[in-house]
């Protein structure tokens, strides 16, 4: 059984707000899949009073918190980016102390990564008066990825410099040395320091602020570190599980999942629960799973662990699919998120697929459709698409 925290290392409010479970799975956005994501499974981002999405404080145990810090974080020296190649455009000069740089770290393999760059194109458009210069960083040969640069699309979506560092050395300076492990993230730099880590769908309220001077890193810093400091721990969770895996220690396991379930972040106490259902099921205690799932479902007021249980329930982690209690907590997932949020509406339609009833399936993915972000649009289409029937063959006419 692949250990699910996996997607732990892309949950944090680094990337949305406050600490979220399951920023997305491989075909949405998450460089970790996690085993048993859905493809569309993704936290909606949360915004602090003054606007910028990736800002506002986690909820945490001030008193567990761990006083070490990233290496690189807020008010760091920016590192001279080691960039081996360019698959576009010239190497900026990134010790000029009037321009501020914003580096994102991408992939063409994951798509939220990839609809980043249309939205900073957009931003590069928007504040190069200003001295912004964007900055493109994939760790894949230039080679791999020109031709999607030179596609239509992307041709002219993508309007600023593209580096490519194989080797990773970049990557380690920047996201290594910050903590960060997902998929895009986002560096801005404002006179040769660093002022913000994030997802870079939030970037643009925090430039709004930096280009009129209200920016203020205050709480801002120790919020992003509390979320470095938990993805470390999510890491080390996982090295663990991963050691019991092989050995197929199903108590051991259980017992660090119950050190999860007590960890003062939300997001890795909420994935220990769900991992719970899994770990149980491949124990052989499949009765004891389902009761766990009927106790999740009853108690829980996150529409995202609704969500995800109705999912696992009509998964073929359990060899008979337990959809009555699948529709149930897709139901209130939906309840839950006040019918605004799209996950849900695909959690319903992997228990209708199940069930086979692929056209109520199809229409809860229309409904999905309408309520989704755009990084969750393009895998939700692709669902759309594997449920419909086939096209009847053409007949001639006599």
């Amino acid at each position: 059984m692949p250990v699910r925290l996996l997607l732990s290392l892309t949950l944090f409010a680094v990337h949305h707000g406050t600490e979220s479970a399951a920023q997305t799975g491989a075909q949405t956005g998450a460089q970790t899949q996690p085993a048993h994501a859905s493809p569309t499974h993704t936290a909606p981002a949360q915004k602090s009073a003054d606007g910028a999405g990736a800002l506002a404080a986690p909820v945490v145990d001030a008193s567990r918190q761990s006083v070490a810090r990233p290496p690189l974080s807020f008010d760091s020296p920016l590192p001279r980016p080691d960039i081996a190649e360019w698959a576009r455009g010239e190497p900026p000069d990134f010790a000029d102390p009037s321009k501020i740089y914003l580096l994102n770290f991408w992939s063409s393999a994951i798509t939220p990564a990839r609809e980043s760059l249309s939205r900073l194109s957009k931003l590069s458009d928007q504040y190069r008066d200003a001295g912004l210069v964007v900055v493109g960083i994939t760790d894949e040969p230039a080679g791999a990825i020109r031709h999607l640069l030179d596609s239509p699309k992307f041709t002219e979506l993508v309007r600023f410099p593209i580096g490519c560092d194989p080797d990773r050395s970049t990557y380690h300076q920047f996201m290594s040395q910050s903590w960060q492990v997902s998929l895009p993230t986002a560096f801005l730099a404002q006179a040769g320091k660093i002022v913000w880590i994030g997802n870079p769908r939030d970037v643009a309220d925090v430039l709004a602020l930096v280009t009129t001077e209200k920016w203020s890193p205050e709480g801002r810093r120790e919020a992003f570190e509390e979320n470095a400091r938990a993805i470390k721990r999510a890491i080390e969770f996982e090295q663990r599980l991963d050691n019991m895996v092989d050995r197929r220690d199903w108590d051991a396991m259980l017992g660090i999942l119950t050190e999860m379930e007590q960890d003062p972040s939300t997001s890795i106490a909420r994935e220990g629960q769900l991992m719970r259902v899994g770990v149980l099921q491949q124990a052989g205690r499949t009765v004891d799973a389902i009761q766990f799932c009927d106790t999740l479902v009853q108690t829980t007021n996150d529409w995202q662990v609704a969500a995800e249980v109705a999912r696992m329930l009509a998964s073929p982690l359990f060899a008979k699919a337990e959809t009555s209690r699948a529709t149930i907590a897709a139901l209130k997932a939906i309840g839950l998120s006040k019918q605004k949020e799209a996950i849900p509406y695909c959690a319903l339609a992997e228990v209708q697929a199940r069930a086979g009833q692929s056209d109520l399936a199809l229409r809860s993915l229309e409904r999905a459709l309408a309520l989704a972000m755009p990084e969750e649009a393009d895998a939700i289409y692709e669902r759309m698409q594997q449920l419909k029937p086939p096209a009847a063959p053409a007949t001639r006419a006599p």
